[in-house]
């Protein structure tokens, strides 16, 4: 603030409340004493926070006495009309005089406010303001030696943390700015920068993964407002062309005295003066208007009439360096523009005119900044493709197409979340997922594209896609329970897909996992289905054609003993056979599904018309699981087919336990069932 000998401070400081909704933060009251006059007079520091032009500003000043006692209130307080844009600090050049004697400390908050659009707003009646702090960078903080060098190296002081508050934002300087500027008006700092190397949050510890609940988009992005320096051509006047007047000379006297005539020797004055006129007149119309007139172009410029002096120089033509100088005009036109904030009229001049590749990469760049910060990523991301387009080695362009990814991939993760369907859940997650891999590095769009995985396994599941979920749970490692909801899914569908495990490519490996991890019943379902899941032991008997077997198949009985190795529900056996004339039948053992240890016999029924002479071969099977397991056993006997037998008087049924007096054919020892019946 401005300082006179004829003028005493009182008191001068920062103003540490504001108002969020307030579009005018008052950051800063001095109040003064006129030593002339005796009056106080009170200079403030405001910040437009809004998003519009503020016209005029009133205040609401509290006075305070030497001991803090409150003297007055004074309500609307009217400051001097302003033309302030968004993001602006302004009043440091304003004077209000308070009638209030012997204030010494004085509080200003913005009232009300009048918009360019004349527009207004209003304090609330019961405003609640909240403490602005700007947190200072200490020489005992852990991070103090990497932000000095940080703010050497990016051109900033370091006397604070860059921090972003409700509607404001404080600049590494320590003063605050409003939410939409994109450089620090005070000190010219870029926010970018700043939120990027001066945030102490980023130094202490990375974010730490947020679900997908709420989804915010990324804080406001900021854009460059180069200032533009531009220093006039020289004008050079050159000098006008004296015109050259030949005189004829008079003619020598007659030897006689006769009157002289002096009609010819005026009209040659008259003639040389009329020439002299016209080339006074040639060489005012050829150079001095011309030269008034782009002198009168080069002040309109210096006064900001910018298309005045584009009309005036364009009428000049060729004149001197008139079509340079237009383009000069155009080119400080478009900075002016660009400065505020009117980006595509200065990318329009700046394209009209030609060159200035920087310029309009700024302008383009900007483009898009305003348009993710007015809640369009989409937009945005368009200018970063015509950036990476025309201008690949733009700084600031990855950056701002990470901002933009992030914020579509949380609105894409928000909309996948609500859908009903699996199947179009999906699809919004993947889109989601593909954002979150553009954005890279960005907060944490690791974790969230891992969240998208997470929900898509889910859905997978959902849709009964088993094997899938299973692999997109294997890549997601230790993220949430995702280990032992795989384990679940891989259980699922091997016990979906048991009859498939003898030529399954993957369910062995995963029954082997399961089992090793000591899933619940994996182990035994291991065993069952790689056949190692019960013992059988076979006897033949037919007291006359056994071993040799031959005669009639349909007499022979299977004597057997199946044996459990856990101790579940008992297994049926199937029992297959292929004849030597090629025919394959079917039988079952243990029907009766007793428990391990059981012994019983069984009369399959081969059929009695076989001819042909050969082996016959068995395969036995767990019947719940059918010939597509593996064999539980595969044995076979030699058949001879003989003469057609005498009848023969029906035998009663042998006792399982007591198996024929043939040593041969003794069953084995250590039943304790009782007999299960021929099984038929």
């Amino acid at each position: 603030m401005s300082k006179y000998q004829r003028f005493q401070i009182l008191s001068a400081g920062r103003q540490d409340l504001y108002l969020p909704e307030s579009p005018v933060w008052v950051s800063r009251c001095q109040l003064s004493l006129d030593l002339e006059s005796g009056k106080r007079l009170l200079q403030t520091r405001m910040v437009n926070c809004s998003e519009r032009t503020v016209r005029q500003v009133f205040l609401r000043v509290v006075c305070y006495g030497a001991d803090r006692q409150r003297l007055a209130q004074l309500e609307l307080v009217p400051m001097e009309r302003f033309s302030v844009l968004p993001g602006r600090v302004f009043g440091d050049d304003r004077l209000v005089e308070l009638p209030v004697k012997g204030a010494v400390y004085a509080e200003a908050y913005a009232q009300r406010v009048r918009f360019s659009d004349d527009s207004a707003w209003d304090e609330p009646s019961r405003p609640d303001y909240l403490a602005f702090r700007a947190e200072p960078v200490r020489p005992t903080d852990p991070h103090y030696e990497a932000l000095a060098e940080r703010a050497r190296s990016g051109g900033v002081r370091n006397d604070c943390y860059f921090r972003a508050q409700q509607g404001l934002w404080v600049c590494s300087c320590g003063l605050p700015n409003g939410s939409r500027a994109l450089r620090c008006a005070h000190c010219g700092a870029g926010r970018l920068w700043l939120e990027q190397h001066m945030d102490r949050n980023l130094l202490d510890a990375p974010p730490a993964p947020r679900a997908a609940e709420p989804v915010t988009a990324a804080p406001a992005y900021p854009m460059p407002a180069p200032a533009v320096t531009v220093v006039p051509a020289p004008i050079h006047t050159a000098p006008a062309p004296q015109p050259t007047i030949i005189v004829q000379p008079a003619p020598e006297p007659e030897a006689e005295e006769a009157p002289v005539s002096h009609a010819g020797r005026n009209a040659a004055i008259v003639c040389g003066v009329l020439l002299a006129l016209a080339l006074g007149v040639l060489c005012a119309v050829k150079w001095l208007l011309p030269f008034l007139h782009y002198r009168q172009a080069m002040e309109a410029r210096s006064a900001g009439d910018y298309d005045g002096a584009v009309a005036i120089l364009r009428d000049l033509g060729d004149y001197r360096d008139s079509p340079e100088q237009v383009n000069e005009t155009l080119a400080r036109k478009a900075a002016q523009l660009m400065a505020a904030g009117e980006y595509q009229q200065a990318l329009e001049l700046y394209t009209a005119i030609g060159g200035h590749e920087d310029r309009i990469a700024d302008c383009i760049y900007s483009l898009g900044v305003v348009a993710y910060n007015d809640g369009d990523p989409e937009k945005a991301l368009d200018y970063v493709n015509q950036l990476r387009e025309r201008f690949p080695d733009y700084e600031n362009t990855e950056q701002l197409a990470q901002y933009c990814s992030y914020s579509l991939g949380n609105r894409a993760m928000e909309a996948a979340a609500g859908e009903t369907e699996p199947l179009e859940a999906i699809h919004g997650y993947e889109a989601a997922e593909a954002r979150f891999a553009e954005a890279g590095s960005y907060e944490d769009s690791d974790a969230r594209a891992m969240e998208c995985e997470y929900q898509i396994a889910k859905r997978e599941i959902a849709l009964g896609r088993l094997p899938e979920a299973a692999e997109r749970l294997r890549t997601l490692a230790d993220y949430k329970d995702a280990d032992s909801l795989r384990l679940d899914t891989m259980m699922s569908y091997v016990l979906e897909h048991s009859d498939e495990y003898s030529y399954s490519a993957f369910l062995p490996s995963w029954l082997n996992e399961l089992s090793e991890r000591e899933y619940p019943g994996a182990a035994e379902l291991l065993a069952r289905l790689s056949g190692q899941g019960f013992n059988i032991e076979l006897q033949y008997q037919d007291a006359e054609v056994f071993p040799d077997a031959a005669g009639d198949l349909s007499k022979i009985r299977i004597a057997y003993q199946v044996t459990a190795t856990d101790q579940g529900e008992p297994v049926l056996v199937l029992v297959r056979y292929t004849l030597p004339d090629g025919r394959v039948g079917r039988g079952l053992l243990n029907p009766a599904r007793n428990r391990q240890g059981s012994i019983g016999w069984t009369q399959i029924p081969f059929p009695a018309d076989c001819t042909v002479s050969g082996a016959v071969e068995l395969s036995f099977y767990d019947a719940e699981l059918g010939e597509s397991g593996v064999p539980l056993l595969s044995t076979d006997f030699q058949y001879v087919p003989g003469s057609d037998p005498e009848p023969e008087e029906p035998q009663t049924q042998p006792n399982p336990t007591q198996p024929p007096d043939q040593e041969e054919h003794t069953a084995p020892t250590g039943e304790s069932s009782p007999a299960t019946g021929n099984g038929d």
